[in-house]
């Protein structure tokens, strides 16, 4: 999993300094202005060594069973700015870990955010507007905005903006008719991908 932050933490200590003067049997005070123009914080907390992984077992002629379901990913966003997340899968396909031209589509997977924040996510009206609220997305290639800012902002803290990446394999039995994949190499044992969430800050 690979992280991407669109704007840099910027912190600063300023320290001011109490001059005391015994030259005149006075005590002096220096006095010290000091403006700053300060960044926003945005900050992605997560493990960054997480990938998307599962496992497959074939119980017939082209079906399979899930032997491992992906991890669940957790992880929270802090931010005195508004800001938007975005996914995308690194590859084209999942790919075996004992033999990497063995390789199933990468939208074999699906996903959705599961709020645990404070932040409301119930749509545009609330602090984050959740496009995975009601919906199973597929991992794709290409960049997927899932998480915007709602009219009331979506700023705060990592209490406030904690959420949960949930997966699901994108079929409906335990199990997997595959016959699409006919054409693919596929065997057993466990497929992987990595995946990027891109935290951008948003002028809105």
């Amino acid at each position: 999993m690979f992280i991407k932050n669109s704007r840099s933490v910027i912190t600063f200590f300023m320290i001011v300094i109490l001059c005391h003067g015994s030259l005149y049997a006075q005590e002096g005070v220096m006095e010290t202005h000091v403006s700053a123009t300060l960044e926003s914080v945005l900050i992605l907390n997560i493990d960054p060594d997480i990938e998307v992984e599962f496992g497959l077992v074939e119980v017939g002629d082209n079906i399979y069973q899930i032997t491992k379901h992906p991890d669940d990913v957790h992880f929270s966003v802090e931010s005195t700015g508004n800001w938007n997340l975005s996914i995308s899968a690194t590859d084209n396909y999942f790919r075996s870990l004992d033999d990497s031209t063995y390789k199933v589509p990468i939208d074999f997977v699906g996903y959705f955010i599961e709020n645990k924040g404070t932040n409301w996510d119930n749509g545009l009206f609330s602090d984050i507007a959740n496009r995975t609220k009601d919906t199973i997305l597929s991992l794709s290639p290409v960049k997927t905005t899932v998480l915007i800012n709602g009219n009331k902002n979506n700023i705060g803290s990592s209490d406030q903006n904690a959420f949960v990446l949930r997966w699901k394999i994108n079929f409906d039995d335990e199990f997997i008719k595959m016959d699409e994949f006919v054409n693919l190499k596929i065997k057993e044992g466990y497929y992987k991908a990595n995946f990027y969430l891109t935290l951008a800050e948003t002028k809105y």
